[in-house]
């Protein structure tokens, strides 16, 4: 229930007070929506959400949840809480076809972006929670092929404006090549379009909400796109048609469809050229094309089911030509026949952590080379790299050594799939392997309170970095906490101290036990580093005084509103000594450390200004995140620092560059730590101290400048759905 308690919490802090909405709601029905209005933000305020589309039609915010977390135990709240946040999706849906509609491109797609996802994260939680159906699939999907239909829409609409330039140039191929593309384009919003329908339906059908006007508005942006794609095919290209002889139906790999028969236009013309292009059952046949239009092709099933009972085989005019493509169905009878595959040895005589391995594939068929087959390959029980084979036959397999590789692993090969006309028995190779030394480094410091902060990384010792270990920290021969490294082998942990122990004496362990892995054990120790200055001052027991979540996006959005309240709760019921955790536990918007500050206040002076503001509003913690976000912009470019390091590590570099005084930059980033993450408040004094540091580290750094927002570049209101241009 914690994990419900927790979306809880973060719905009370996006909520408004009902009046409040209805204010908004007048408003909005009075006052015209400027394009990209809904990613206004300033430095400190809130961003101005597009309206919220439900079952009735009304605000959203009525009927947000304000509840004692410690009291979400009953069905009903997971219910209103479930339906809340489909509430949340369903206006960000609403807001996306809106937009879209209007030729919003940009704020179309901004409106299913980081708000949706973490919606639908929660949406996801809660749903787990209950017995009933919900409809996260469809809304995974939907954000998913709403974006890339949006994209489609947009290029369909530039495409288009190329094509009739190129048609007012003259230049009649170039426009022939852009028919074809906007012909591809419309065929892929047609499926895109079809998907969020049927998705739209099953939403409406499972929760409060009635997405019919989103259904509308996408219906009406298709009609339109596919309307102006019949225009263009019909000005461009000459119709044809496809007739073929008798044949044999009875067919397979080692027994091809052998078809015959002849190419022309619409009014018996046989179309010019010398060869044409065909697509039958996911291949392409090249073949040639007599005077009168007569052509012969040659085609061996391979990809397609075996017992298929039709083949679809389509004319595919070069994109300059003045013919348009057709198709026609032939029925078929497709036998299954088996292939033997074969796989190379390694080159190398062992292999070792992280060392990429590549072995060549070969599928062939009573000697006969099975082009364009589609391979599933794998290694040590993770999945490998291998396209879809050659002419020749042949594909690359290409891995890369994990950790859990040892003993006889092997390169495996398989049929992608059941039931294909050509199938075959599963090879494999094995691959040598050699055990490898690692090197784990460790350190230690004061959070403040009784917390201590270990941190390191995890590397053979080839430098290559370990993922995805588990390192142990103890302190005097007992486990207190545990870290899973991450992508470049870097590992954190916080932790209490033991009663028996102290700050000042105590010396951490780190260990990696490589048992059951290809990498050998390493350990390290270091002494607890005291944090003295602004960092440590104030400090008390009142958790109530860590980050407001009226302002926890300074941090990292709404997503941490729920990670704060989970602190605070297990700070006051349990008091657990010792926690687990990841690297990429840091609270931040996309679940990596310090990518938290926002482009509005991460800017030198502004977000200096920002802090001092506050500062003067009693905002103490607040101050602090926001200094460090200024410190961090101005500073991370000049010491080649990216956005991925962790807080320490961002320090650890700035001082090795020489960008910043060691003393100075590690009291900010212990002040930070304590501020944003330990849920203890930082005394007015100590923020001051620590603001007016942030101010002399970024120094004169040249703050960039804020811009304002404005419409979408994108939008066009001549493209806005109506009557075809």
């Amino acid at each position: 229930m914690l994990v419900v308690a927790c979306l809880v919490a973060t719905a009370s802090a996006a909520a408004v007070p009902a009046g409040a909405a209805a204010d908004t709601a007048a408003q909005s029905a009075t006052v015209p929506a400027s394009p990209g209005a809904d990613a206004d933000r300033s430095a400190l305020g809130t961003a101005a959400t597009p309206p919220r589309q439900t079952g009735n039609e009304t605000d959203n915010s009525t009927g947000v949840i304000h509840e004692n977390p410690d009291e979400v135990d009953g069905e009903n709240e997971l219910d209103r809480l479930l339906s809340y946040l489909s509430g949340e999706l369903n206006g960000d849906i609403g807001a996306s076809t809106l937009r879209l509609s209007r030729g919003e491109y940009e704020a179309a797609r901004a409106a299913l972006g980081d708000d949706y996802d973490d919606s639908l994260g929660k949406y996801v939680d809660v749903e787990g929670e209950t017995d009933g159906d919900g409809a996260s699939e469809e809304y995974r999907t939907v954000g998913e092929t709403q974006r890339a239909y949006v994209d489609t829409v947009s290029e369909f609409r530039e495409t288009r404006r190329e094509y009739e330039a190129a048609r007012r140039a003259g230049d009649d191929e170039r426009a022939r090549e852009l028919a074809r593309e906007l012909t591809r384009l419309a065929e892929d919003g047609e499926s895109q379009s079809d998907r969020l329908l049927t998705a739209f339906d099953v939403i409406s059908n499972r929760t409060d909400g009635d997405l019919t006007e989103s259904s509308t508005q996408i219906e009406a942006v298709q009609a339109n796109v596919s309307e102006q794609r019949d225009e263009i095919v019909s000005r461009e290209f000459v119709a044809t048609s496809l007739t073929v002889d008798d044949y044999d139906r009875n067919i397979s790999f080692t027994d091809p469809l052998v078809l015959s028969g002849s190419l022309v236009a619409d009014d018996g013309t046989p179309v010019t050229g010398s060869t044409a292009r065909f697509a039958v059952g996911g291949q392409t046949i090249r073949t040639a094309v007599d005077a009168d239009g007569s052509f012969e092709l040659t085609y061996r099933p391979a990809r397609i089911p075996a017992g298929s009972s039709s083949v679809t085989v389509r004319y595919l005019p070069n994109d300059t030509s003045v013919y348009q493509a057709t198709e026609r169905v032939v029925p078929v009878a497709v036998s299954q026949v088996n292939a033997t595959a074969g796989l190379s040895e390694p080159a190398a005589s062992a292999y070792g952590y992280a060392d990429g391995v590549s072995v060549r594939a070969t599928l062939r068929v009573n000697g006969t080379p099975v082009p364009n087959y589609p391979l599933a390959a794998s290694f040590a029980e993770s999945s490998a790299t291998a396209p879809a084979t050659n002419a020749s036959g042949q594909s690359t397999v290409s891995t890369t050594v994990p950790a859990t590789a040892t003993g006889a692993a092997s390169i495996r090969v398989a049929p992608d799939g059941d039931g294909r006309a050509v199938t075959f028995a599963p090879a494999a190779v094995s691959v040598p392997l050699e055990t490898e030394g690692t090197a784990l480094d460790a350190s230690a410091r004061e959070a403040g309170n009784g917390t201590v902060v270990v941190d390191g990384r995890l590397e053979t010792d080839e430098g290559e970095a370990v993922s995805g270990q588990t390192v142990a920290v103890g302190v005097a021969g007992r486990e207190v906490a545990s870290a899973s490294t991450n992508e470049s082998g870097a590992y954190r942990a916080t932790f209490d101290l033991p009663s028996d122990a102290s700050a000042e004496n105590a010396t951490v362990s780190a260990a990696f036990d490589g048992g059951g892995t290809n990498l050998e054990s390493s350990a390290a120790t270091a002494s607890v580093r005291l944090v003295d200055g602004p960092a440590a001052a104030g400090a008390g027991n009142d958790a109530s005084g860590g980050l407001p979540l009226d302002l926890a996006w300074v941090v990292a959005g709404t997503a941490v509103v729920g990670l704060v309240a989970a602190v605070l709760l297990r700070r006051n019921r349990a008091g657990a000594s010792a926690t687990t955790t990841t690297v990429d536990d840091e609270p931040t918007a996309s679940d990596t450390d310090d990518s938290s500050e926002p482009d509005s206040v991460t800017t030198g002076t502004p977000a200096l200004d920002a802090a001092v503001d506050a500062l003067d509003a009693g905002r103490p913690n607040d101050a602090v995140v926001v200094a460090y976000a200024g410190v961090r912009q101005s500073l991370g470019p000049a010491a080649g620092v990216d956005d991925a390091a962790t807080h320490w590590e961002f320090c650890d570099r700035c001082v090795d560059a020489g960008v910043a005084p060691a003393d100075a930059l590690e009291s900010l980033t212990a002040g930070y730590e304590r501020a944003a993450y330990s849920g203890l408040s930082v005394s007015d004094e100590a923020a001051a101290e620590l603001v007016e540091t942030a101010r002399s580290l970024a120094g004169t750094a040249a703050p960039d400048a804020t811009d304002s927002p404005d419409s979408d570049g994108d939008a066009d209101a001549s493209e806005a759905v109506g009557a075809v241009e």
